[in-house]
């Protein structure tokens, strides 16, 4: 990377952590340290909820996801206004009224210490295992572009945002999100703009739309009804619904933002904030991913788009390589006159011909891949590589540092507020509920400090163990969707079953928990449709797929643990009572 890229890094790494440690004098008990003080604009709580969800994970995983795949990702948040209008009316209202500091205080008065410990505990458990994830995600990017190693880029990351987060609190963690959204926002917008001036002078911005069309990167909608798809209009509107209820009305590390509200009304309009502009942003996030992949119809693209070390590979595995890049090279030059082609003469026989070129393209690309993992033995695609790819080899000299400043807001955006929200909960649901001693409020202050760094030293080292994985977006949905459809759960029979007791909270919340595990781990032979219960030490044949997607186990969880909960509650409310 260039040097004038280094001074732009640098001096945005330099800002933010200014930024976000000046407002440590506002954080001079715990209650400024982790509310603000309920203090903050409505507009600021509400980009700092978009910009905690929309991380670096969103940044270069979805942008990835649409360029392998297509748009239908979007599904995943159309239920979002929903669900948005929903928490406005019962648990944004709820938490308004308590003043409290946690989502899982209101727990214990109806429930009990047990479910509020438990159901704490989940959070800490789901958001810890995500945090790795996410501070993983950006370090792909610089380990790429600095030329540094993997592990380098993830201390980086990890100690830049826990510093920040250590002093300032949630007060400099929202005010940083502000500006980091603003980056991260303008960075997209340059992406887009600089793929469509380096297109080919002859190809029309409408052209791009009629390649990516008839190629179908842009098809956003699917009707079919199947829970074993991961992406469809059900699934984002019906399944989907309960994650978005549970992440946005469940997750101290949304929760705690209009927690912080000055009144119930800035705290509605801070969700509403999302609830209008996060579609949108997905679906230009998406849009971007669509037209990288028309830009690398016309653009030199390499067969992968990232690379294994070539001292490991055998002299047949060698020689495979050789032939597929020839094979490629070939493809490729026919995929881009069919492309020209199509668009001199927009018949259904040069429509064809294009997808049957891009086909074979893709065929060998993923040929190539599984040379890779041959030589690797792990399994691994190119999908976090694309953008990266793109930034490092198109961007102009300067504009390549602000690029990365961009993936740097995104992952800081979002390590900020899950270690405030994880000292949080460490704190409040545990520490200072189950500490019998009377200490003072310095003494909590500088015990959520050190409980912020214990936080952030954990998830960077879960981050380091992590090391690389397949798509980055769906893994984090996928360990969300363990646990937020049972807390989902617990919520509702606090708000609405009134015969609920904490035996029945409890044992409802372990019965959602043990079932989502259950059928997460069912399986379909495709052969015959039958179904088999797979556990984790036993090998899942190669012909099988899951029978239910991951964003289903969200109203599954939910379902069983409103149901175990009411009938056990009033079983017991029976024997008690006898």
């Amino acid at each position: 990377m260039h040097w004038i890229d280094w001074i732009v890094l640098i001096a945005f790494l330099g800002y933010t952590i200014w930024d976000g440690v000046r407002f440590g004098k506002e954080s001079d008990n715990i209650e400024g340290f982790f509310l603000a003080n309920r203090s903050m604009p409505w507009w600021a709580m509400g980009l700092s909820v978009m910009a905690t969800q929309a991380s670096a994970i969103t940044f270069i995983g979805t942008t990835g996801q649409a360029y392998v795949e297509d748009m239908r990702f979007v599904q995943t948040y159309l239920a979002i206004p929903f669900a948005m209008i929903i928490l406005c009316l019962t648990l944004v209202p709820y938490f308004n009224r308590l003043k409290n500091f946690s989502a899982y205080e209101v727990l214990e008065e109806r429930f009990g210490l047990s479910t509020r410990l438990f159901t704490s505990f989940l959070f800490l458990l789901s958001r810890g295992l995500g945090l790795g994830i996410i501070i993983a995600a950006p370090s792909y990017v610089l380990a790429l572009m600095l030329g540094l190693p993997l592990n380098s880029t993830i201390l980086i990351i990890g100690v830049t945002a826990t510093l920040y987060t250590m002093v300032g609190g949630i007060s400099g963690v929202i005010r940083t999100d502000v500006k980091q959204m603003i980056v991260m926002i303008t960075a997209l917008a340059f992406c887009f703009f600089w793929i469509q001036h380096k297109l080919p002078p002859d190809i029309s911005f409408t052209d791009s739309f009629y390649l990516a069309g008839t190629l179908g990167k842009l098809q956003a909608i699917d009707l079919n009804f199947d829970i074993s798809q991961k992406y469809n209009i059900w699934t984002g509107v019906i399944a989907a619904l309960f994650l978005m209820l549970s992440y946005f009305g469940t997750d101290q590390s949304q929760v705690q933002r209009y927690l912080t509200a000055k009144s119930l009304k800035d705290a509605q309009k801070s969700l509403l904030l999302t609830a209008y502009a996060k579609i949108p942003m997905q679906f230009f996030i998406l849009l971007l991913g669509a037209m990288l992949y028309v830009f690398y119809i016309f653009g030199s693209a390499p067969i992968t788009f990232r690379s294994t070390e070539a001292v490991a590979q055998k002299d047949q595995l060698q020689l495979t390589g050789q032939i597929l890049e020839h094979r490629y090279n070939a493809t490729y030059l026919n995929r881009k006159q069919a492309a020209k082609d199509l668009l001199n003469n927009k018949t259904a026989e040069n429509a064809e011909k294009l997808r049957q070129a891009d086909k074979q393209l893709k065929n060998i690309r993923q040929a190539e891949l599984d040379r890779q993992e041959k030589i690797t033995g792990s399994s691994l695609n190119d999908t976090n590589y694309i953008l990266p790819y793109f930034i490092l080899h198109q961007i102009p000299v300067g504009l390549i540092g602000l690029i990365i400043a961009g993936v740097f807001a995104a992952a800081l955006s979002s390590i900020d507020s899950e270690l405030n929200a994880l000292a949080t909960i460490s704190i409040v649901d545990w520490y200072k509920r189950l500490d019998t001693r009377d200490r003072g409020a310095e003494w909590y202050l500088k015990s959520s400090r050190w409980t912020t760094v214990f936080w952030g030293v954990l998830a960077t080292g879960a981050a380091l163990a992590l090391g690389e994985t397949r798509s980055i977006i769906e893994l984090v949905n996928k360990v969300g969707s363990y646990f937020y459809g049972s807390i989902l759960g617990v919520f509702i029979l606090l708000l609405w079953v009134k015969r609920a007791n904490g035996v029945g909270a409890l044992s409802g919340l372990i019965c959602g928990m043990g079932t989502v595990f259950l059928f997460d781990r069912i399986f379909q032979n495709p052969q015959d449709g039958s179904l088999h219960l797979l556990m984790p030490w036993e090998q899942i044949p190669e012909a099988f797929t899951k029978s239910i997607e991951y964003l289903w186990l969200n109203p599954v969880g939910t379902a069983v643990v409103v149901g175990v909960g009411t009938v056990i509650s009033i079983v017991w409310k029976r024997i008690s009572s006898e």
